[in-house]
């Protein structure tokens, strides 16, 4: 005779399963003009300092944001600190190119640069505006890319930053190795 606790374990696991398909459905939606955002819509409003003096204000920790995010990313232990520039955005030197943009954060999907592994094509940073829900895509914002482009690697940085509240709202850093193809 067949053992009674498989028999039963397998029963459980399949109505547990099936309950599970049948229970509530959840439906995403995609934001519209009616949707209320974490950060609205600001495009038509005027913003005085360019791109150049946030940088420079970002990299001098000028507003309070960024020094608290200096003072956080201090008080944890070495294990657990990214690296700074990654917190807080920093050119990198020797870069192929460096872009520093003030733009609409749904013009920011088109700043993607496309490099070849030796296997296949890559775009980066290859930003999904859709991800980012809570941010309109009519919202102003400070947008930083760095990257250097060799035949060995492709090493690249990226933050973008909100107009109004200086605060980052994506940010990341890559590093690729490149195959050697034979010529």
């Amino acid at each position: 005779m067949k053992n009674p606790f498989l028999i039963i374990s397998f029963v459980f696991i399949f109505l547990f399963s099936f309950s599970m398909l049948l229970g509530n459905l959840v439906y995403s939606q995609t934001p519209t003009d009616k949707d209320e955002y974490l950060h609205p819509a600001n495009k038509e409003k005027v913003v005085d300092e360019t791109v150049d003096e946030f940088y420079q204000a970002l990299r001098d920790l000028k507003y309070p944001i960024h020094q608290e995010v200096y003072q956080t990313y201090k008080q944890k232990p070495k294990q657990q600190q990214r690296h700074l520039n990654t917190v807080l955005f920093k050119e990198m030197p020797g870069a192929s190119v460096n872009v520093r943009k003030k733009l609409l954060f749904n013009e920011v999907e088109r700043l993607n640069y496309i490099t070849f592994d030796g296997n296949i094509l890559r775009t980066y940073p290859g930003i999904d505006i859709n991800y980012h829900q809570t941010v309109s895509p009519d919202r102003q914002v400070y947008f930083f890319y760095s990257f250097k482009d060799t035949e060995k690697e492709f090493r690249g940085n990226y933050a973008i930053y909100d107009v109004e509240t200086k605060e980052m709202l994506a940010g990341g850093s890559t590093y690729m190795p490149k195959l050697n193809l034979i010529k």
